[in-house]
């Protein structure tokens, strides 16, 4: 197994580890040509090259608008996908270890605690700067805060105010955080002393934008039927390259059959069609067995709410009232009521034979919603099952209280 220094030292033998796994999975994408295969490879190779030596690292919270980073050629670090990341390669058990020594209560969130314990431990790069938005979740934005203090870095955070129950953002509040995109987008660029091609990076990000959007119009009118699993861990990893070529070309490449490889629904053998559900916030990342008995019991998660996003293009004469939009009209922001209006509102449009939320340990926000949800489905009579678990953790007690929910559930659709 590959030591910390090995992964994150400025040495020959790091350098020779970082080529020999971006080249594993280069070859990987060369062979399959799939979309989902691309975006593993320009994800990773575009995060290695933040610990390099002087390499800009900005922090940033999960739906912050990464346009911005890529108009100046910089890479953001999003600490929930480096923290699914890390737990899923060789450096598990260091990582897991050196989270469990965290003076910090075990309630908060696992993505969170994981990304500190990482960084405190040499495994991932030290920010230079840290940017949040007020979108999804505090705990985010208090772990920005707090590492800038720690690294007397920069902090800026997006304050979204939260949208009505009803309809859109006011106008006044979309101009008020496209203000605050300007002021940040200008301050990154007084920090790092670099130029900005915000066009390009919207041109660009626009172009992954159709992509995305046709292929969640088809899946929306039933002509598309995608792995909901599968698709999640793709578009969770495209969020560090929207505005880059690389994203662009990557999402791009589901516009095909061929490209979609690997991310569509696997008929059933007998031709009968599968139990149809949607999946409710974040997904257990490492373990399959729960989706591997979704599979067998003839069902598939054939849509996932966090992949709601990116949906539209963005005016690249003025780009910041459209990414304000982004943040202050997103899915899951809000109130428990309005989350349960849109996500009821979709399973009926999907007509689906039944909703999982999973609970993912610590998010305060996801689950504080979750009886709201549950009771808006029920009076609409469609089956809902919240199961409880951490979405990095591999196995356990809570992993087998999980599959036998999901097996009664499945039997009761």
């Amino acid at each position: 197994m590959p030591s910390i220094a090995d992964i994150t030292g400025d040495t020959r033998g790091a350098a020779l580890v970082r080529r020999a796994f971006l080249l594993q999975t280069k070859l990987k994408a060369a062979q399959t040509r799939t979309a989902r295969a691309s975006l593993e490879y320009d994800a990773l190779a575009a995060s290695l090259e933040l610990f390099r030596p002087g390499a800009i690292v900005p922090w940033v919270s999960y739906l912050f608008p990464t346009e911005l980073l890529s108009s100046y050629g910089i890479t953001p670090m999003i600490p929930e996908v480096a923290s699914a990341v890390l737990t899923g390669t060789d450096l598990r058990g260091p990582v897991e270890a050196a989270t469990g020594r965290l003076r910090l209560s075990r309630d908060v969130c696992s993505y969170h605690r994981t990304a500190l314990a990482a960084l405190e431990n040499g495994l991932l790069p030290a920010p230079a700067m840290c940017l949040g938005t007020t979108p999804l979740c505090l705990g985010k934005e208090c772990l920005l805060d707090m590492l800038a203090v720690r690294y007397g870095v920069p902090f800026f955070e997006i304050r979204v105010p939260l949208p009505p129950d009803e309809g859109e953002a006011r106008r006044e509040v979309v101009a008020d955080v496209a203000d605050q995109l300007r002021e940040l987008h200008e301050n990154i660029g007084r920090w790092t002393g670099r130029k900005p091609q915000l066009r390009k990076s919207i041109d660009l990000s626009n172009r992954a934008s159709v992509a995305w959007g046709h292929v969640m119009s088809e899946r929306l009118a039933g002509s598309l039927e995608m792995n909901g699993r599968r698709v999640f861990a793709t578009v969770f990893l495209g969020q560090l390259l929207w505005g880059t070529e690389a994203g662009a070309k990557d999402f791009e490449k589901m516009l095909t059959e061929r490209g979609r490889r690997g991310l569509t629904v696997e008929p059933m053998a007998d031709g009968r069609l599968r139990k149809r559900l949607l999946w409710l916030h974040t997904v257990p990342h490492h373990d399959r067995e729960l989706f591997d008995l979704i599979e067998k019991q003839g069902a598939a998660v054939i849509f996932e709410e966090m992949s709601q996003m990116h949906l539209e293009k963005v005016d690249p004469d003025d780009p910041f009232p459209g990414l304000a939009k982004r943040l202050t009209d997103n899915v899951m922001w809000g109130t428990s009521a309005r989350r349960a209006r849109l996500t009821l509102a979709l399973a009926k449009q999907l007509k689906i034979d039944g909703a999982v939320h999973f609970n993912h340990w610590g998010c305060r926000h996801g689950v504080g919603s979750v009886p709201v949800v549950r009771a808006a489905f029920m009076e609409a009579g469609i089956p809902f099952l919240a199961i409880d678990g951490d979405a990095l953790a591999r196995g356990g007690p809570q992993a087998e209280k999980s599959i036998q929910q999901m097996e009664s559930f499945l039997e009761l659709l």
